[in-house]
């Protein structure tokens, strides 16, 4: 399996998803937010990630790839797979006939795995502020990569203190300089 996203251009995106012998290239722009939209909704996915109440076992998103739009469908399945089918609507209008340009099965570990490398080499090449001047003032989702890298390297839900549990004034803190490790661009293994 092989994942990249790499910023082309101000609003432009290339997407390039390969699974077995099936590969997919998209070209989204800043009209929606293809990555944010998918780190989100892989953690969603990811019991670890988000409350349990919030817990999915498939998702659903669009890219706008002006004039397509790619429908992205992510659903869990047994033994660690995670099921990927993307429609594209060729016209842009999501109530007519689509084709469906993938629709297999990949170890969901392994996904995950790709996206925090592409998210990696993103911040190295460009940076936070970089990201947002290239991604037409839209911000870099740092939160979710931080998430997601945590899970990969632990498996564990990120660690956060909640002060007053359970109040009406509940607080949520995270350690900064827990984050600002996980920040540091290295290979996982």
């Amino acid at each position: 399996m092989k994942f990249t996203y790499k910023l082309n251009s101000i609003g432009w995106a290339n997407v390039e998803l390969e699974i077995d012998d099936v590969r997919v290239y998209i070209r989204p722009s800043y009209l929606s937010e293809p990555l944010v939209d998918l780190v989100r909704a892989v953690e969603s996915l990811i019991p670890e990630c988000v409350e349990p109440d919030e817990v999915k076992n498939m998702v659903i998103f669009s890219w706008d790839s002006e004039p397509a739009i790619h429908r992205w469908n992510l659903e869990i399945k047994e033994n660690g797979k995670l099921r990927i089918k993307i429609d594209v609507f060729k016209d842009g209008i999501e109530t007519l006939p689509f084709e469906t340009r993938i629709d297999k099965e990949c170890i969901f570990n392994d996904f995950i795995h790709e996206i925090v490398l592409t998210l990696e080499a993103i911040l190295s090449e460009h940076g936070i502020v970089g990201y947002r001047k290239q991604w037409y003032g839209n911000e870099f989702p740092i939160s979710s990569f931080m998430q997601l890298k945590h899970y990969l390297s632990s498996k564990s839900k990120f660690p956060i203190m909640i002060n007053n549990p359970d109040e009406w004034d509940e607080r949520f803190q995270s350690d900064l300089s827990y984050e600002l490790e996980i920040l540091k661009i290295k290979k996982l293994q």
